[in-house]
């Protein structure tokens, strides 16, 4: 009877270990989407990003963007391109670096 426990005990284990594996974090795609708040030129801001925009409805605009690759976004602002590496250093946190600056948002919370 011990032996039978024993063995299932692992097999529990092991089914454990296989589904945590399994389980693989948010892309950076998915992360981005949500509500930001931060600071752009000493002025507060809140920007939500959509799967492929970004709205700054205080200001009543919105502007297009897309993934280069895994950790870089090309935003279209009126013209204006900019490509920004995405780095998110907790769920809450995302920080854009580009040749114009560094800049850090915190997620906005529902």
């Amino acid at each position: 009877m011990q032996r039978y426990f024993k063995l299932l005990s692992i097999f529990c284990l092991g089914l454990l270990m296989v589904a945590c594996a399994g389980t693989s974090a948010p892309s950076k795609q998915e992360m981005i989407i949500g509500v930001w708040s931060g600071d752009m030129a000493g002025q507060s801001i809140v920007l939500e990003y959509t799967a492929t925009e970004v709205i700054a409805e205080s200001f009543g605009v919105s502007f297009p963007y897309e993934w280069v690759d895994g950790d870089s976004i090309r935003l279209d602002a009126m013209g204006q391109v900019v490509v920004s590496t995405v780095e998110f250093p907790t769920p809450d946190q995302m920080v854009q670096r580009s040749p114009q600056g560094v800049q850090t948002l915190r997620r906005v919370q529902p």
